[in-house]
């Protein structure tokens, strides 16, 4: 019998299958419409999430303060105001309470910034070698701000790609933190997006937004492309790289387009409202290094293509199996 793989958690294709097969011993809704959190009768929205990460605390962030961010930006992504908040904690036993406390403080401190209320829970204590020291689970639900929905399927032929920050900032602070590197200025980009977002909701042309977790930007991409079955080309000179986080991928040979953030957006608007769009960005300190890197096309559905510094272009697909595992 075929059996789960790290890979399978990781957030590119054999994620994707492994949703099939689970969605698939259910009854189809057409409320499960494959983005980041299902927008429900009533104009709200609800999203779940889990956190494995390791090391519980990294620069930039600790697990408490990514299991609020994660799962608010799954719903701020499609223009939802995060509202409410169920928290599911799972300890081993011998877990410094202490240390609990300070990663529940770094949820609460971001749940206050947000106006997000913790209106229920569950708590659970496992046996010493059952888990590895703490998980985390959040389930959230906000009011949707838009009348017209955001996702993929609004893309059109020449609609622009915008960036929020740097890719790949969480997952090489994480890998760094893994294999003993020191890297001068490299941080998680862990944050809360809905006061980024909510800037440009009023943005009419704005087509779709999603935060670029597991599987990096390459992944959002493809997964953009497919399901809007037009293509997507990206110029590698017009992402705001961040140098530390490159030098971690070119030592440990990642591709820096899977690389995971957990403050950093796509988004997709109507070309003619880039630019503003952009502008908006930039006026947060969290979107300071927005920037346009590409654009929709008609050109090869379905596929990512990726304009090299040298003037060749390559494909962009999605990470298979597991580049780094337990990052969020």
């Amino acid at each position: 019998m075929e059996r789960l793989s790290i890979g399978h958690g990781a957030g590119g294709s054999l994620t994707q299958e492994l949703i099939s097969l689970i969605t698939g011993r259910f009854d189809g809704s057409p409320l499960a419409d494959g983005e980041d959190c299902a927008i429900l009768p009533g104009g709200y929205a609800m999203t779940i999430d889990g956190y494995t990460v390791s090391p519980l605390s990294f620069d930039g962030g600790d697990i408490g303060k990514l299991s609020v961010c994660g799962s608010t930006n799954d719903l701020s992504v499609r223009g939802v105001k995060p509202l409410y908040m169920a928290l599911g904690v799972i300890a081993e036993e011998g877990f410094p309470i202490g240390e609990l406390m300070e990663y529940m403080e770094s949820a609460a401190a971001v749940c206050r910034s947000l106006g997000v209320q913790l209106v229920t829970g569950d708590t659970k204590v496992v046996p010493r070698g059952q888990a590895d020291g703490l998980f985390l689970s959040t389930c959230c639900i906000g009011r949707v701000n838009r009348k017209d929905q955001l996702g993929a399927l609004n893309m059109r032929p020449g609609d622009t790609i915008i960036i929020t920050c740097p890719p790949g900032l969480h997952g090489a602070t994480i890998a760094a933190r893994r294999y003993g590197l020191k890297v001068r200025g490299l941080s998680s980009d862990c944050a809360a997006l809905w006061p980024l977002l909510e800037n440009i909701l009023p943005v009419n042309g704005l087509r779709c937004m999603r935060d670029c977790t597991r599987g990096g930007l390459a992944t959002v991409l493809c997964e953009w492309s497919e399901r809007a079955g037009l293509g997507i080309e990206i110029d590698e000179t017009l992402v705001p790289w961040n140098e530390a986080a490159l030098s971690v991928c070119d030592i440990l040979g990642f591709e820096p387009l899977h690389m995971a953030g957990e403050g950093c957006a796509a988004v997709a608007v109507a070309e003619e409202e880039a630019q503003e769009t952009v502008g908006l960005l930039r006026k947060h300190f969290l979107g300071k290094s927005a920037s346009v890197i590409g654009r929709v096309t008609e050109e090869h559905p379905g596929l990512v293509g990726i304009r090299t510094r040298s003037g060749g272009t390559r494909l962009v697909d999605k990470p298979v199996g597991e580049l780094l595992p337990r990052i969020c």
